[in-house]
């Protein structure tokens, strides 16, 4: 870069001439320097593909599951989306390798699987009912809560096919930073029956207290398409559909029927409420 001259400050006719060559040599130069300093000229393009930690999210799903009972809500919505009428669920300590294991198995008659809906089952995020507006499951991250456990088995017949897929340690494997597989044996079945069972093996790292027959019980009318109040509201499609309830505490199955379990009273307020807000609907459309 250019400098100005040294002149004496004690003469003004050089002090002219000194802002003269600043304004004609020493301006122009900066300020082009200014502007090739602030120009940002890139040298070459690239492409940045946002990189996914699969196991990790894996991870976060699975725990995204705060009540360890809302694997009953998945198990029950994957039943009405298979179009079940008969589901069971059953909650179990067995002896597995010498050690006391919280085992649960979850079955229904429903449409089964085959070799595109176990890989949808096991995958995520790739449901296979993303497009229909029937069914309540559609992001492929509601099983996913099945991976927090030491062993997962899913049992499935469906046109004349029965698959038996095995997935060990799920969970300490994403742990460990792995992809867990899934063994799968298939074989040809006896009959034309279809149907689901997944058996869990030491889901929620074997902790039990909460899968008492009373707590399931309540959060299946309370939390669960089960306990749905439609039939309150004269729709009756799943009426015929039947739940096989047995919690830690149970030796036998309690059978419940489709729908929240009202008190005489309740019943009585809540035909009331739905008199009053049929005749209130009739009432404004007439007005109309």
């Amino acid at each position: 870069m250019l400098s100005a001259p040294r002149l004496s400050s004690t003469r003004p006719q050089r002090r002219k001439r000194l802002v003269r060559y600043n304004a004609r040599f020493l301006a122009p130069i900066q300020t082009a320097e200014f502007a090739l300093a602030a120009q940002e000229v890139p040298l070459s393009e690239f492409i940045l593909i946002p990189p996914v930690d699969e196991a990790q999210e894996f991870i976060e799903i699975a725990n995204d599951f705060a009540n360890p009972l809302d694997l009953v809500r998945e198990a029950i919505s994957n039943a009405f989306d298979a179009h079940a009428t008969d589901i069971r669920l059953a909650f179990d300590v067995e002896t597995v390798a010498g050690e006391a294991t919280f085992v649960i198995r979850l079955t229904d008659n429903g449409d089964g699987m085959n070799r595109i809906g176990l890989q949808s089952f096991f995958g995520l995020g790739n449901s296979t009912r993303r497009t229909d507006r029937t069914t309540i499951g559609e992001k492929g991250h509601g099983t996913k809560v099945y991976f927090n456990a030491k062993k997962l088995v899913a049992e499935t017949q469906r046109d004349g096919i029965r698959l038996i897929a095995i997935l060990d340690a799920p969970f300490s494997k994403l742990h460990d930073r792995k992809i867990p597989e899934v063994l799968v044996r298939e074989e040809p079945c006896e009959t034309a029956a279809t149907g689901t069972t997944i058996t869990i093996y030491g889901y929620n790292n074997n902790r039990r207290d909460r899968f008492t027959h009373g707590r399931l019980k309540d959060h299946v009318l309370w939390f669960t398409k089960f306990g749905s109040i439609e039939r309150q509201f004269g729709l009756e499609t799943l009426l015929g559909v039947k739940l096989h309830l047995k919690g830690l505490d149970r030796d036998e199955f309690e059978i419940l029927d489709f729908g929240h379990q009202f008190p005489s009273e309740s019943k009585m307020s809540m035909r009331f409420l739905i008199s009053t807000s049929y005749r209130h609907r009739i009432t404004t459309v007439a007005a109309s």
